[in-house]
């Protein structure tokens, strides 16, 4: 009996928990004049360092972490075969990327937090964002402007929960007539 209590307890935690990679992970996405809502069957990440020198020649590091989402099977090989063409209708991808605190690298991991929209930050920001969808016989590639200081962008994600396994957070971004709002969960690749 206490094991049969046990396991409907861990099942419930599963549960609330968001119950794994794809799990409840959904995103309302406005991009390309449409409405449309990407429920993550499928994730990718891969880790890399961007550089920054400022005007003084000082040159410093961050983690760079590209987390995809799409609603279809991604070949999760490398960003790379993630960014594949779309194929097929109702297909939708979601890319983002964060970067990490000052003087991290491409070992170090994402840590739980806020990253700003804000095309003038350097670290813990969202650094690029699109959205891919697949509609008429095309793929259509939505960007928002993370990079100009003209930029409308705001908006954030908040980066909850990091494990060996994935990244999960929310995410609530809009440039204008452009927005992408939900919750997201993304694979993390075995380290080699």
């Amino acid at each position: 009996m206490k094991h049969y209590i046990f396991a409907i307890l861990v099942a419930a935690a599963a549960i609330a928990c968001g119950g794994g990679i794809g799990g409840s992970a959904k995103m309302d996405i406005k991009a390309g004049g449409k409405d449309t809502s990407l429920t993550v069957k499928s994730s990718g990440s891969d880790r890399s360092v961007k550089t920054f020198t400022d005007i003084g020649g000082k040159v410093t590091t961050a983690t760079s972490f590209y987390a995809i989402m799409a609603n279809y099977d991604l070949d999760t090989t490398n960003v790379g075969t993630m960014k594949k063409p779309l194929t097929a209708p109702e297909q939708v991808r979601v890319l983002l990327q964060l970067i990490g605190e000052e003087g991290t690298d491409q070992k170090s991991d994402l840590k739980p937090g806020i990253y700003k929209a804000d095309p003038n930050g350097k670290y813990m920001k969202l650094d690029s964002l699109s959205v891919s969808t697949f509609a008429d016989g095309k793929e259509t590639n939505t960007s928002f402007d993370t990079m100009f200081s003209g930029s409308k962008i705001t908006g954030q994600v908040e980066v909850t929960s990091v494990t060996a396994d994935a990244v999960s957070g929310k995410i609530d971004v809009t440039e204008g007539d452009k927005s992408v709002k939900g919750t997201f969960t993304a694979k993390i690749a075995a380290k080699k």
